[in-house]
């Protein structure tokens, strides 16, 4: 993913030709993801517990809640309101379980919350912005509902199919399948990453300097709401309120964008853009902070 984004600002040309594709690799993104989980979508949810649905609750609806509070009271700009509206009404990322299980977190949790999070960000998405005033009257709910159609019912139905038929396949066949989706979740993600790149490159000078602006900004939301999850939930022991922290700060702020993007202006799909910087740098703080941890163990056993 890294290269993916890198790839994009380096080659202008290279991001606008992958531009075209992005929802496309979207979809790819969502089918491929609901298909290389360790269960299928609805044993795992079989198997929600109460500490599931408290933080999807935080994450969904009070955190966006209080977003709304904060813009509604301090009058925020329009855009502002876009911005942390995106942000805080996506869903966890689809890398999550991945992320946590690097950093030895739980898994089976980041798995659940990535799930219902992600079906549940129509409903937040749609709440919030009508509480903000920032969706247009005359907003097409039919446009909306064929991109919630396309971008998470259609996924999900292929994965129901999938499933289904996975028990039958040859173990050697169905592990090869699993892999080439794999691959093929990671190459829709790249050609994402490097598609919506092209958005630094196309804009005026005051929305270049908005993109150094954009990247403190998202780095800022990010650590909020990881520092503020981890606290909230620390009485659930260490490990699930970092779990927790990580699957708020995380959002899948491209999704919620798809979801939405005849109505968020331009200014927010750069945004995106530089959002995505935070979530593909999270596995290099992961092992950095690791390394750092293992020194001092390290050191004494040298001596």
């Amino acid at each position: 993913m890294a290269i993916a984004i890198g790839a994009g600002l380096i080659f202008p040309a290279l991001a606008e030709a992958c531009l075209p594709y992005i929802f496309i690799a979207l979809f790819f993104v969502v089918v491929f993801s609901l298909n290389t989980l360790e269960e299928s979508p609805a044993k795992i949810l079989s198997k929600v517990d109460v500490f599931t649905w408290t933080i999807v609750s935080w994450q969904m609806f009070i955190v966006p809640g209080i977003v709304t509070v904060i813009c509604v009271l301090g009058n925020a700009p329009t855009l502002v309101t876009m911005i942390l509206l995106a942000s805080t009404t996506a869903g966890s990322v689809f890398a999550s379980p991945a992320l946590a299980e690097m950093a030895n977190l739980n898994k089976r949790l980041a798995i659940r919350t990535m799930i219902i999070s992600t079906f549940l960000m129509p409903v937040s998405l749609l709440l919030f912005g009508t509480l903000n005033a920032v969706l247009p009257p005359d907003m097409s709910f039919e446009t909306y509902g064929y991109h919630i159609l396309t971008y998470l019912l259609i996924p999900l139905a292929i994965s129901y199919c999938f499933w289904k038929i996975k028990p039958r396949l040859p173990q050697r066949a169905s592990a090869g399948l699993v892999r080439g989706m794999g691959w093929g979740c990671t190459l829709a993600l790249m050609v994402f990453c490097t598609g919506i790149m092209s958005k630094i490159h196309a804009g005026s000078m005051a929305q270049s300097i908005n993109v150094f602006a954009y990247f403190p900004l998202a780095i800022t939301i990010s650590m909020i709401m990881y520092i503020a999850t981890a606290i909230l939930f620390y009485q659930f022991g260490k490990v699930n309120a970092q779990t927790a922290g990580m699957l708020v700060a995380n959002r899948n702020v491209a999704l919620s964008f798809g979801l939405l993007a005849e109505v968020f202006p331009e200014e927010v799909m750069i945004f995106v853009a530089v959002s995505q910087f935070p979530i593909f740098l999270t596995p290099v703080a992961i092992r950095l902070y690791k390394v750092l941890q293992s020194e001092p163990q390290q050191n004494p056993a040298a001596r």
